[in-house]
Protein backbone atom coordinates (compact mmCIF):
# COMPACT_ATOMS: atom_id res chain seq x y z
CA UNK A 1 0.00 0.00 0.00
CA UNK A 2 1.11 3.11 -0.78
CA UNK A 3 -0.47 7.30 0.51
CA UNK A 4 -2.22 7.76 -1.97
CA UNK A 5 -4.01 4.30 -1.57
CA UNK A 6 -4.04 4.99 2.73
CA UNK A 7 -5.41 8.17 2.00
CA UNK A 8 -8.48 7.15 -0.84
CA UNK A 9 -9.18 4.11 1.89
CA UNK A 10 -9.70 6.61 4.53
CA UNK A 11 -11.14 9.70 3.00
CA UNK A 12 -8.43 11.73 3.98
CA UNK A 13 -8.06 14.69 2.02
CA UNK A 14 -5.44 18.26 2.91
CA UNK A 15 -8.28 18.83 5.01
CA UNK A 16 -7.03 16.62 7.66
CA UNK A 17 -3.49 18.29 7.64
CA UNK A 18 -4.32 20.88 10.06
CA UNK A 19 -3.62 19.82 13.44
CA UNK A 20 -5.56 21.57 16.52
CA UNK A 21 -3.78 21.10 19.64
CA UNK A 22 -6.18 22.21 22.09
CA UNK A 23 -8.67 18.68 20.88
CA UNK A 24 -6.25 16.68 19.04
CA UNK A 25 -3.65 15.99 21.32
CA UNK A 26 -6.37 14.93 23.91
CA UNK A 27 -8.29 13.18 21.32
CA UNK A 28 -5.30 11.43 20.39
CA UNK A 29 -5.07 9.61 23.87
CA UNK A 30 -8.67 9.52 24.23
CA UNK A 31 -8.37 7.19 21.01
CA UNK A 32 -5.72 4.57 22.35
CA UNK A 33 -7.33 4.26 25.25
CA UNK A 34 -10.73 3.83 23.37
CA UNK A 35 -8.68 0.88 21.16
CA UNK A 36 -6.40 -0.35 24.23
CA UNK A 37 -9.48 -1.24 26.73
CA UNK A 38 -8.66 1.73 28.67
CA UNK A 39 -5.00 1.81 29.04
CA UNK A 40 -2.51 4.49 28.63
CA UNK A 41 0.44 4.18 25.98
CA UNK A 42 3.36 2.37 27.76
CA UNK A 43 6.01 2.12 25.36
CA UNK A 44 3.93 1.17 22.88
CA UNK A 45 5.11 2.60 19.26
CA UNK A 46 2.34 0.94 17.11
CA UNK A 47 0.07 3.01 15.12
CA UNK A 48 -1.79 0.84 12.96
CA UNK A 49 -4.24 0.72 15.71
CA UNK A 50 -5.59 3.90 13.99
CA UNK A 51 -6.74 2.30 10.56
CA UNK A 52 -8.23 -0.10 13.36
CA UNK A 53 -10.65 2.16 14.61
CA UNK A 54 -11.42 3.84 11.30
CA UNK A 55 -12.01 0.41 9.92
CA UNK A 56 -14.38 -0.50 12.78
CA UNK A 57 -16.82 2.58 12.48
CA UNK A 58 -17.89 0.81 9.49
CA UNK A 59 -19.27 -1.15 11.85
CA UNK A 60 -22.65 0.68 13.21
CA UNK A 61 -22.69 -1.51 16.71
CA UNK A 62 -19.59 -0.28 17.25
CA UNK A 63 -20.24 3.33 16.57
CA UNK A 64 -23.68 3.20 18.53
CA UNK A 65 -22.09 1.54 21.78
CA UNK A 66 -18.89 4.00 21.65
CA UNK A 67 -21.47 7.19 21.27
CA UNK A 68 -23.10 5.47 24.19
CA UNK A 69 -20.25 5.77 26.16
CA UNK A 70 -18.90 9.24 25.16
CA UNK A 71 -20.52 12.50 23.36
CA UNK A 72 -17.14 13.16 21.83
CA UNK A 73 -17.35 10.62 18.76
CA UNK A 74 -16.81 13.33 16.10
CA UNK A 75 -14.22 14.47 17.73
CA UNK A 76 -12.51 11.26 17.81
CA UNK A 77 -13.47 10.80 14.47
CA UNK A 78 -11.65 13.40 12.92
CA UNK A 79 -8.65 13.24 15.16
CA UNK A 80 -8.23 10.01 13.51
CA UNK A 81 -8.53 11.30 10.33
CA UNK A 82 -5.77 13.72 11.12
CA UNK A 83 -3.33 11.13 12.92
CA UNK A 84 -3.56 9.04 9.37
CA UNK A 85 -2.86 12.12 7.87
CA UNK A 86 0.26 13.17 9.92
CA UNK A 87 1.50 9.54 10.52
CA UNK A 88 0.89 7.83 7.47
CA UNK A 89 5.09 7.19 6.36
CA UNK A 90 4.88 5.39 10.02
CA UNK A 91 1.10 3.69 9.40
CA UNK A 92 2.55 2.36 6.14
CA UNK A 93 6.01 0.97 6.89
CA UNK A 94 3.74 -0.94 9.57
CA UNK A 95 1.22 -2.17 7.58
CA UNK A 96 4.27 -2.93 4.26
CA UNK A 97 5.56 -5.20 7.63
CA UNK A 98 3.08 -7.03 7.86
Amino acid sequence: MNKNQLFKKYSIDESHNVWDDSIDNWMSVELYRVMHDGKLPEGDNSVVWICEFLDKTKDGRFVSGLMTKRNDFGSLYLTAKRMIYSLSDDILNEINKL
